[in-house]
């Protein structure tokens, strides 16, 4: 599994966060591109496509991810 941290954003009191120029260049993010969110037990995870749980849960088990410290 490759693991990068690519930034960190801001909750505005609006609820609107801003996602950083790194990750939208690197994962060729443009504007109105649509992004997908799902909660894996306290994680948060942000999809470009959009994918069905099974299948989310199926590729989180395939790159064998392991519990990080919380």
């Amino acid at each position: 599994m490759n693991i990068k941290f690519i930034g960190k954003a801001k909750l505005t009191q609006q609820g609107q966060l801003t996602l950083p120029i790194e990750a939208r260049n690197e994962l060729k993010i443009s504007i109105d591109t649509e992004l997908y969110w799902y909660q894996v037990d306290n994680y948060l995870i942000v999809v470009k496509e959009l994918i069905s749980e099974k299948d989310l849960e199926n590729l989180l088990k395939k790159h064998g991810t392991r519990r990080l410290k919380q």
